[in-house]
């Protein structure tokens, strides 16, 4: 009769005992050649969980830290999509030799051009304040700014202030794309203008500089970063690795929606605060919730599966409306109020629906006029219930919100060539929607419905 409670000793014993090992593995701090000198002795410390689950030979690799900055004039939304772009590549690189122990600096958002919002400071801003940052790490291994610096300094000691880079790269597009009308992956390097002195203005940080400073004609995917890394190489090997890559929006995708593109898309869920903001609005203002919109998602993204398409969405219609720079830089595809008005108003009786949430940068004027010629109709948009949550949320934060509750929607129309439209589309892709219900677009007159409409990217699982 003790043989079961003996047993259950010995496993709670051996339960404390792994969790002290682990503690211990996390204080003590060893460099790679150290913990390989350690598990080669098999030491009764390490051995027992280090040494099964460190991969000895991976030591070999230098430590590379991959950051990387965007044309300051790129919105929120297409930042999201460069992020992709090096996430997908990061997770190539650490499949290849001397590469495997690769980490992705993501690089802070700072008074983007979109927010307006200029009482309240929106200077280095994490991501941690928009996404979920171990929901991203489930897909590659990235860092925030401060996990950064606090990396760098317990590396490099609390006295290393200055971040010194080992190689910054600073991208620009070949004047001539085309060789004989063909698209050519290539890098050239040309001669640098005059003030490149080594010292770095990254996002107001005054503690960046660089030992190797390199200008580039860059044209190609992500994947040529590997062939530019390696031609620069350095020729000595170290334990750890630098490399910044200015305007790395240049950089393409290799293959834009196919199965590694979305599960990196995937991974980028919204910080939890947020979330909950959303999820309260939908509840108080739209009758909305996930159990009874069939939206409900599992808890993590790997977690998801290729299923039927039976999301149904809330009692009500979401519509993007851009304005602002679209009114002029593409003015030919973007409607007057009106015209997006009667366009909604024509949808809204087509699926006996009563409430439109708007999802706009137009001006309160605009959005007046819009809810006039919707006088049928309850015309919602979101806004801070307070200057505190809106310090709270950021700009950034609004915008996703926003995002958040259109991809609820029972059906979505957007605004064409729009990022913050396609990011809506991506999310309903990814809780289920019907295409009919999602991929749709604004044309610039109601009399003209066979407008061009923007493309169809269906989420793709295997």
């Amino acid at each position: 009769m003790q043989r079961p409670h003996s047993f259950k000793l010995i496993l709670m014993n051996r339960t404390v005992y792994s969790l002290l090992l682990l503690a211990f593995s996390q204080i003590v701090h060893t460099t790679s050649a150290h913990l390989r000198e350690l598990c080669e002795k098999r030491d009764i410390f390490f051995e027992p969980y280090r040494c099964q689950l460190v991969d000895l030979d991976l030591l070999d690799d230098p430590v590379l830290y991959l950051l990387y900055d965007v044309n300051p004039s790129e919105g929120f939304n297409l930042r999201r999509d460069v992020y992709i772009r090096l996430a997908v590549f990061v997770q190539f690189l650490r499949t290849q030799r001397g590469y495997r122990r690769t980490r992705l600096v993501l690089p802070p958002w700072s008074s983007l051009v979109h927010w307006r919002s200029g009482n309240i400071d929106q200077q280095q801003l994490l991501w941690g304040n928009f996404f979920d940052l171990p929901s991203m790490r489930l897909y590659t291994d990235v860092l925030d700014m401060d996990e950064f610096f606090a990396e760098y300094g317990r590396l490099h000691g609390p006295d290393a202030t200055t971040v010194v880079l080992d190689e910054v790269y600073k991208l620009k597009h070949f004047e001539q794309m085309f060789e004989n009308g063909v698209f050519v992956d290539k890098f050239e390097e040309h001669v640098c203008p005059k003030g490149h002195d080594g010292a770095l203005a990254y996002f107001g940080y005054g503690n960046f500089t660089a030992d190797a400073f390199t200008c580039l004609h860059f044209q190609g995917s992500a994947m040529l970063l590997h062939r530019l890394l390696e031609r620069y190489r350095p020729g000595r090997p170290h334990a750890t690795r630098y490399v910044h890559v200015l305007n790395a929006e240049i950089v393409l995708h290799d293959l834009w929606g196919n199965v590694d593109y979305w599960e990196a898309r995937r991974s980028m869920r919204f910080a939890p605060p947020l979330v909950d903001v959303a999820t309260r609005f939908r509840a108080e203002y739209l009758n909305s919730s996930d159990r009874a919109d069939r939206t409900v998602r599992p808890a993590r993204w790997t977690d998801e599966r290729s299923r039927p398409r039976k999301a149904r969405g809330g009692e009500y219609l979401c519509a993007h409306l851009r304005r602002a720079d679209f009114l002029y830089g593409r003015d030919k595809t973007t409607p007057t109020i009106q015209s997006a008005a009667l366009q909604i108003r024509a949808k809204l009786l087509e699926l006996g629906l009563k409430t439109v949430f708007v999802a706009s940068d137009c001006t309160r004027m605009e959005f007046y006029n819009l809810k006039n010629y919707l006088k049928r109709f309850r015309v919602v948009r979101f806004v801070p219930e307070s200057y505190e949550q809106r310090a709270e949320l950021k700009d950034g934060g609004v915008a996703i919100v926003d995002q958040i509750v259109c991809s609820h929607a029972r059906y979505f129309i957007g605004t064409y060539e729009s990022t913050f439209t396609y990011r809506i589309y991506e999310e309903r892709e990814i809780i289920g929607f019907p295409k009919d219900l999602t991929f749709n677009t604004f044309c610039k007159s109601e009399k003209d419905m066979n407008c061009e409409k923007n493309t169809v990217w269906p989420i793709v699982y295997h």
